[in-house]
């Protein structure tokens, strides 16, 4: 029987005592090791795998976090790209004269730039 786990939840017993709601198999392990010196041999191997099923869950529970850190920085990158290319679309229209450059507000009335924007638009979709 591996110690390791079993020494591993001990460390981690006053955690799991002070949680509000356990689990069934955190108030086994609890139970079982409160009695630790009585155990029979069966009731030593359950403890071995139950300590080994709440490390593996610990450890998919930080691997799934890691996972959201990491899905969260990729969004966060994504953002600040598209972010970056709206910046220098405006940059254009500024240098081109359709927004003040001062107080940021267009120089033109918005539906006319919209249409001819899409007029623009149409005409490079056609002659590529």
């Amino acid at each position: 029987m591996k110690i390791s786990n079993v020494a591993w939840l001990e460390k981690r017993l006053g955690f799991i005592r002070v949680l509000g709601e356990k689990t069934a198999r955190q108030r086994q392990i609890i139970d079982l090791i409160d009695r630790k010196e009585t155990l029979t041999e069966s009731e030593k191997k359950l403890l071995h795998v139950l300590a080994t099923a709440e490390k593996n869950q610990i450890q998919r529970q930080e691997a799934q976090q890691q996972q959201a850190i990491q899905h969260r920085m990729a969004q966060r990158k994504s953002r600040r790209k598209r972010n970056h290319k709206m910046f220098i679309a405006a940059g254009i229209m500024s240098e081109t004269g359709l927004i003040d450059k001062i107080t940021g507000e267009l120089n033109y009335d918005r539906y006319t730039l919209l249409k001819e924007f899409r007029e623009l638009k149409m005409k490079l979709d056609t002659n590529p």
